[in-house]
């Protein structure tokens, strides 16, 4: 296979060990193998799944309030539990049939893609049940996509099929789903009953199919099937948007469309306006914009040039009653003039909404406060915010309020001063450490800026603009700041990774002969495990792989293993006598590269006469092998739980945390320091981390600097006490499985609020 892959696939001659292409006989047996792991690991689970499917079903009984539905979930538990053998049984033949069938290239196995002429000849019933299966296996292949990916592109090489796509690997989720839907479709009760049963089973396939699809990955890299490949985070263009609402696009952090409903236009007079129509309409509350008070002409309030809050901009056609204003204006500039202990969260919007004045307001009006209300009440619980920012930001709750009042595109707009205003300074937040000046700094900047809009904000947004540029100003300043830790902390890492890899292809060297020889004596083992590996990295570092020096090291080891070797031919005997002389130079060589002690060298030497003369010994005797030397135990077959390593070292004036995961050597590995196994998807530049160690305070960091040679993280923070934190993906990965970290969202604030009301009035 001479042309490159796409995207992370690798070059398979660029990797001396990957494999070239497979034999008709070796891609049927990687297949059967493949098929057998993942065909015994979910058929394993089955049980379990369909207990825990029991009770969910016997609870969803006792919730529910409708007799004929009651009936449905008892009918599907019963069924469940009066059948699991055929349903085993089933699954078990169904799934090989589909497997089989799209390892052979019948499209007709793609079971999750249906032809919509198709769909149009069966019933409704029919109909919906494809859907389901459909609808079940686009989900779980957006849960484990970054596995899929990798697999889709391993099983693209095994059968030879450069352009497959996840849909026709033979182990996609739609395979899986399919083969359940017809184990479910043998039980005697009726559709709603089969139906209630199979959707049961979505939420606890997703985890073990996920797991499932991580061990077929690292089968094949042992497999030497695309050992470089890893997993990646790709974009979904069907998932860009939160799920369709009545004629609605996605959210997406407040571009989200279409308030219409079904028979009105697909596309609405006034797209800005959407999001707040659409949050108006979940609430009960009209679309429209009210008619203005007697005496108030349209939009007759002050505005920005540009379109925010001027008359006859989006979202203004209604005006706001000038004492209502003017109260707000008031009750903000008492907010200013006021001290809230930081921690004080108290959602004044409610509060507001229940006094006699908002009664008399229009009701879009009303609507609009309660919209901002339940942008504060997601502010105040979002986890991405320290909670001294929130109760900052929580004295806003007037003039936010005020802006919505003015200029609904507020909710639709990312670009609406306002609400850039408050992406910036929960952007600024988020790495805050008040443990440090600039986390000082920040602070005060934050504070800043919300006490100015308290005291100057009328109706006039150019405020809003100039406090981002100030904002903008000082961040830019912070990133010019960590700039330099990023530069430094880069070298440094890049360096330890020279090292590590030199080490890493040194043991390397040393195992693989080893591995095969089981009766090297204690001493010469431990000699080569530790000196030895410690000449063949410093000359990796100084003078490289391949170089006579290292030739010349690798050379000598061999000539050592042999040696010690029983000598039972006098041709042997005679060849360790000449070859004694030279060896002992090149091992005295190798010993003084890796920095033994002269006490320990004579030490060596001493037992290696000790081992030469046994192997003449027991070569005389006519042994093929050592007695009296403890047999090596036999490394695992299977990969043991791995082990997290933190190291604190000194950078300069910087403290760079190392994070690594330990995996113990396993029989069959691959030991390539570049192989990624596929534990974990890849972060983008840009993206904040939550740390957790233990007791210890978490720390927050944004990575800004991936390695180029191994793919390590650095993570660091401006507000920081300028430390940074080094991690692999795999050992990121590890910390994710154990809550020892997490992603924050780095999606705008306003944008996720917006989002997560859409998505909770929608489900209400």
């Amino acid at each position: 296979m001479a042309e490159a892959a796409k995207g992370n696939v690798v070059a398979l001659g660029d990797h001396p060990r990957a494999r070239t292409r497979l034999t008709p006989q070796e891609s049927a047996g990687v297949l059967k193998d493949c098929r057998e792991l993942a065909l015994s690991r979910i058929v394993g689970s089955l049980s379990g799944m369909l207990d825990r499917i029991e009770d969910d079903l016997f609870e969803l009984a006792e919730k529910s309030r409708d007799r004929s539905e009651q009936n449905v979930f008892l009918d599907a538990r019963a069924a469940a539990r009066e059948n699991r053998p055929m349903i085993e049984a089933t699954f078990r033949s169904h799934f090989i049939e589909f497997f089989n069938r799209k390892v052979a290239g019948d499209p007709t196995a793609s079971v999750e893609k249906r032809d919509t002429s198709e769909l149009s000849l069966v019933n409704d019933e029919e109909l919906e049940g494809k859907l389901a299966v459909s609808d079940m296996a686009r989900k779980l292949s957006n849960s484990c996509e970054g596995e899929l990916f990798a697999l889709s592109q391993r099983f693209s090489f095994i059968l030879q099929r450069p352009d497959m796509k996840d849909d026709a690997n033979p182990l996609s989720p739609a395979t899986y789903c399919a083969a359940l839907k017809d184990a479910c479709d043998k039980l005697e009760g009726g559709y709603k009953v089969r139906m209630a049963l199979l959707r049961q089973f979505e939420s606890y396939v997703a985890a073990d199919l996920q797991s499932v699809y991580h061990d077929l990955n690292a089968h094949l890299v042992q497999r030497q099937i695309l050992p470089e490949i890893r997993p990646v985070a790709r974009k979904n263009p069907n998932a860009a948007r939160p799920p369709a609402r009545a004629g609605s696009g996605g959210g997406g952090g407040g571009a989200a469309s279409g308030a219409q409903g079904a028979g009105q236009p697909a596309g609405p007079a006034n797209p800005q306006a959407d999001v707040f129509q659409t949050l108006s309409r979940f609430l009960g509350s009209p679309q429209g914009g009210g008619a203005a008070p007697a005496g108030m002409p349209a939009g007759a309030h002050g505005g920005l040039a540009g379109g925010f809050g001027l008359p006859g901009a989006p979202g203004t056609g209604h005006s706001v009653p000038q004492t209502f204003l003017s109260e707000l204006t008031r009750m903000h500039h008492i907010v200013g003039e006021s001290d809230v202990p930081v921690g004080e969260l108290v959602n004044v919007l409610r509060n507001l909404r229940a006094s006699a004045q908002v009664a008399a307001l229009p009701t879009v009006d009303a609507t609009t406060i309660d919209i901002v209300a339940m942008l504060f009440d997601y502010i105040f619980v979002d986890e991405d915010i320290p909670a001294n920012v929130k109760a900052m930001l929580g004295r806003l709750q007037i003039p936010l309020l005020k802006v919505a009042m003015l200029d609904k595109t507020f909710f639709s707009s990312k670009e609406h001063p306002a609400r850039k205003l408050v992406d910036r300074m929960a952007e600024a937040a988020t790495g805050l450490d008040e443990r440090s000046a600039k986390g000082e700094a920040t602070v005060r900047m934050i504070e800043r800026t919300v006490q100015r809009v308290l005291d100057e904000f009328d109706t006039d947004f150019i405020l809003f603009q100039t406090l981002l540029v100030e904002i903008d100003a000082f961040l830019e300043e912070q990133k010019r700041h960590e700039e330099v830790v990023v530069e430094r902390s880069a070298r440094y890492i890049e360096e330890r990774e020279r090292q590590e890899i030199a080490r890493l292809t040194a043991e390397d060297e040393v195992a693989r002969r080893l591995e095969v020889r089981d009766w090297v004596p204690a001493p010469l083992r431990e000699m080569l495990d530790t000196t030895w590996v410690q000449a063949l990295t410093h000359v990796h570092l100084n003078e490289g792989e391949g170089t006579p020096a290292w030739q010349q090291l690798v050379l000598t080891m061999e000539d050592l293993l042999w040696s010690v070797e029983p000598k039972v031919q006098s041709d042997d005997r005679k060849r360790l006598v000449t070859l004694l002389p030279g060896l002992l130079k090149n091992l005295q060589t190798g010993l003084l590269r890796a920095g033994m002690t002269d006490e320990r060298r004579d030490a060596f030497l001493g037992a290696l006469v000790d081992c030469h003369a046994a192997a003449v010994k027991a070569g005389l005797r006519g042994l093929a092998a050592l007695p009296g030397y403890p047999e090596r135990v036999p490394e695992p077959d299977f990969a043991p739980a791995p082990s997290i390593e933190r190291s604190v070292v000194p950078a300069g004036d910087l403290q760079v945390e190392e994070i690594r995961l330990r995996t113990p050597r396993v029989k069959g590995a691959v030991r390539n320091v570049f192989t990624r196994t596929g534990v974990w998807t890849n972060l983008a530049r840009g993206t904040w981390v939550e740390f957790h160690n233990g007791d210890h305070v978490p720390v927050r960091a944004r990575l800004t600097w991936i390695s180029p040679q191994k793919g390590v993280y650095l993570f660091t923070n401006a507000l920081g006490a300028g430390n940074a934190i080094s991690v692999s993906p795999e050992a990121l990965a590890e910390q994710m499985r154990r809550g020892e970290a997490r992603i924050l969202d780095s999606a705008p604030l306003v944008g996720r609020a917006v989002d997560s009301m859409l998505a909770n009035l929608q489900a209400a």
